[in-house]
């Protein structure tokens, strides 16, 4: 058993793995009292205007309450983004199409409060990028010959949002925009005019160094 559960973890890219592990490990602290319920509320004004930074951390890892729910919700999370990272053949710049969507989120945080943690918007955006780089591929086919996107699903929900329980749209934003807006970085800007907006800094400064 202690070998069958090895090599499930060994199998989750390094990452995921990670981030994984955080947000068990928080759910706990949280449920034994180790940390205070109320520091894992992650809000602009808390943050960037009374300094504290610690909640974007304690935001990111904050995958719900430390019960059998939100444990299958992690692991549903985990395989998910298990896929996206292993796509990337640099991790570095896995890492850093991370960090802007994560930016992003803040920067949107400014004009709406988030009505979930950055770890399950985070993890939102991810998915949603996932789904636009692969959509052909991983469209269903109805009735033989149908072909249904997968990204009606989110289309679907976020519509549920605004139009039934009457969610600001810059909080329904939140779910999807970043993800949205490094597809096009990532794959519409370099596909039509040869530009790679989401290089790595690393990337730039070998780019550079091969010019000189």
């Amino acid at each position: 058993m202690d070998a069958v559960l090895l090599n499930i973890v060994n199998d989750v890219p390094v990452v995921t793995r990670y981030w994984t592990m955080g947000c068990i490990a928080v759910s706990a602290l949280v449920r034994f009292n180790m940390i205070n319920s109320i520091k894992m509320l992650y809000s602009y004004e808390i943050v960037f205007q009374k300094g504290h930074y610690e909640r974007i951390l304690y935001s990111l890892f904050d995958y719900g309450l430390f019960n059998w729910m939100s444990l299958m919700n992690i692991v549903i999370a985990a395989n998910h983004l298990s896929f996206l990272e292993n796509s990337f053949s640099l991790k570095r710049r896995y890492v850093w199409i991370l960090f802007l969507t994560l930016c992003s989120l803040l920067g949107m945080s400014y004009f709406g409060q988030p009505v979930a943690s950055l770890g399950v918007l985070l993890q939102e955006n991810l998915s949603y990028y996932y789904l636009k780089k692969n959509n052909e591929q991983m469209n269903i086919r109805l009735f033989g010959n149908i072909a249904v996107s997968p990204l009606l699903v989110p289309f679907y929900l976020n519509c549920l949002l605004l139009f039934v329980y009457h969610m600001d749209v810059v909080e329904v934003a939140m779910f999807f925009l970043p993800g949205h807006i490094m597809f096009y970085m990532d794959d519409m800007l370099k596909r039509i005019y040869g530009v790679d907006l989401t290089k790595t800094p690393y990337d730039w400064w070998l780019g550079l160094k091969e010019t000189q």
